[in-house]
């Protein structure tokens, strides 16, 4: 396993007082929704769906409830939420064509727009509102940011999944997980399956059923059957290994299994935290490896999770038995 260069102190674990879980509910008329990103006041990116296909971008905020966020007259997608609640995404056009866009902290709609372009999505958004995604161009996909004023850079043939607040891109070229630095200098990491990723440009995923992390200073094999699911900047990777919920300690020690398979670690902050299920049952893991499981929404088979705050709140989705699935923090 690599050695990492230096450690960041950790930060005390803000999760002291046990979570209630919420029900984020529906756009009114809707049947399911999904919450996809969290930041740290508590706004929540999500999705709200109807009958049919059809999908609406929602944000929640912390106490004002689901808001739908505007659209281009057809259906939206939300795929990340920052700081400032900017949510990126798509909107779908009259065309049928899904469109890159930003929603403001208002809700209101900007394109982001690129030259030649037919099509565009937005996966990402950085605390200063760079934004990460993926442009058609004569029918070959473009890897592209857009800076805060909407100002596209193509960086080249691919797509741009995920973007640090440092401006690092990181996603792929053709079958190939590649980093691109804030110069626009692209490094090919491996032919894999890009998963998780850090602040620091860090990455996680897999080759063939190999777990693997891309660091800055070099490749680290996780082993077979291994999938890192987030990274931590100061050290941490979590995610799961023969079907068990695992946390793997870059600085050298304590690499281990969280909880007895079935589980998963999904999402790590960098207090410590980790969060994932065991069984059906959300669950969290502080610092030293205690778990605490999360109480279940009313009715619900089975519960996921999908974000975690850096002040430990934890977004997911709950399962009925009947396939129907909500929306759910739990805070």
């Amino acid at each position: 396993m690599a050695a990492v260069s230096a450690a960041l102190l950790f930060a005390p674990s803000a999760q002291a007082a046990p979570l209630a879980v919420e029900d984020l509910g529906t756009l009114p008329g809707d049947l399911r929704s999904s919450a996809v990103d969290i930041n740290d006041a508590g706004s929540i990116a999500g999705v709200s769906y109807g009958t049919g296909t059809s999908q609406h971008a929602v944000r929640w905020d912390r106490f004002d409830g689901i808001k739908k966020l505007a659209d281009l007259g057809f259906d939206s997608w939300a795929a990340a939420i920052n700081r400032d609640s900017v949510v990126v995404g798509y909107a779908v056009n009259s065309a049928n064509q899904a469109q890159a866009v930003k929603w403001n902290v208002s809700g209101s709609l900007v394109q982001l727009t690129v030259a030649g372009a037919t099509s565009s999505v937005a996966y990402d958004v950085n605390d200063s509102g760079t934004v990460a995604g993926t442009a058609t161009i004569n029918g070959v996909s473009q890897a592209v940011l857009w800076d805060s004023t909407g100002v596209a850079t193509v960086l080249g043939a691919g797509n741009a999944h995920r973007v640090t607040n440092a401006n690092w891109a990181i996603g792929y070229t053709g079958g190939d997980v590649v980093r691109w630095n804030a110069s626009g200098v692209r490094t090919v990491l491996d032919a894999g399956t890009l998963i998780a990723n850090n602040e620091l440009g860090d990455a996680g995923g897999t080759v063939g059923t190999n777990g693997v992390l891309w660091l800055r200073n070099g490749r680290t094999q996780l082993g077979t059957g291994a999938r890192p699911f987030d990274l931590s900047d100061n050290g941490f990777a979590v995610g799961e290994l023969s079907s068990q919920a695992f946390r793997w300690d870059l600085f050298g020690g304590g690499s281990a299994p969280l909880a007895p398979a079935p589980s998963r670690a999904s999402e790590v902050n960098n207090s410590g935290v980790v969060a994932g299920t065991v069984g059906t049952t959300a669950a969290t893991w502080n610092l030293s490896g205690t778990q605490t499981l999360l109480p279940a929404l009313s009715g619900a088979a089975r519960h996921t999770v999908t974000g975690l705050s850096e002040v430990g709140q934890v977004i997911g989705v709950a399962t009925f038995a009947d396939g129907i699935y909500r929306a759910v923090v739990w805070r």
